[in-house]
C-alpha cells in the first residue's frame, strides 16, 4: 500500500460523534431539497411527486437554481425572491462541505478533534495547482480556502446554522402561501 492516498485517510479518524453530525448535516440537506421542491410545486401549480421526479437528478445548488428560475419566471413579488434566496445562502454555502462529507475520504487534522478531507493535501497529479509546480508538490502554495479542517464544536455549530436558518424558512413560505400549511 506505501503511500497512497488511502493509507493517510482512515475511517478511524473518525468518531462516531463526527459521523452523527456529518449524518446530520446530509439530512438537513435533504430537508431544504424537499421544501424547494415544494415550493417549485407550488409555483408551478404542479404535483410534488412530478416536481420531484423532474428534479431527483439534480443536486442542491441545482434543485437551487431550478426554485429561484421559477421564481423569476412566474410573478413573484421580489422580496419575496429575496428572502427565498436568503433563506438558501447558509446551505448554498456549506454545499462544498456537504459534497466532502459524501464524496471524501477523511484524515486527521491538526486540532485534538479536526478533521479534513483526504483530498486537501493529496492533490491528484491530474490536477495541476494554481500556485506552484504540480511536478514538485513541494512547491504547492496553500491559501486559507485550501486549510479546511473542521472540528466537532464547528461541525455542531454548522447543524445549528442549518437548523436555525431551517426552522425559519418553512414558517415564512407559509406565510407568504408558497407551500402548504406541512413543512
Amino acid at each position: 500500500m506505501g503511500d497512497s492516498p488511502r493509507a493517510n485517510a482512515t475511517p478511524e479518524c473518525l468518531t462516531p460523534r463526527h459521523l452523527q453530525l456529518f449524518g446530520t448535516i446530509v439530512q438537513w440537506f435533504a430537508r431544504y431539497e424537499l421544501l424547494m421542491q415544494d415550493v417549485m410545486a407550488t409555483v408551478a401549480g404542479a404535483d410534488a411527486a412530478a416536481v420531484m421526479l423532474l428534479t431527483r437528478s439534480l443536486d442542491f445548488a441545482g434543485k437551487r437554481r431550478v426554485l429561484l428560475d421559477l421564481l423569476r419566471h412566474r410573478p413573484v413579488p421580489l422580496d419575496q425572491f429575496d428572502r427565498i434566496r436568503g433563506y438558501l445562502v447558509i446551505p448554498e454555502n456549506l454545499t462544498p462541505l456537504r459534497n466532502d462529507i459524501a464524496h471524501s475520504a477523511w484524515k486527521p487534522g491538526a486540532a485534538a478533534t479536526g478533521v479534513q478531507p483526504n483530498w486537501i493535501v493529496r492533490i491528484p497529479p491530474s490536477v495541476r495547482p494554481s500556485r506552484g509546480d504540480a511536478a514538485s508538490p513541494e512547491s504547492y502554495v496553500e491559501d486559507n480556502e485550501d486549510r479546511i479542517e473542521y472540528t466537532l464544536d464547528d461541525l455542531a455549530q454548522i447543524v445549528e446554522s442549518l437548523a436555525g436558518n431551517y426552522a425559519l424558512f418553512p414558517a415564512y413560505l407559509r406565510e407568504v402561501d408558497l407551500v402548504p400549511g406541512r413543512a
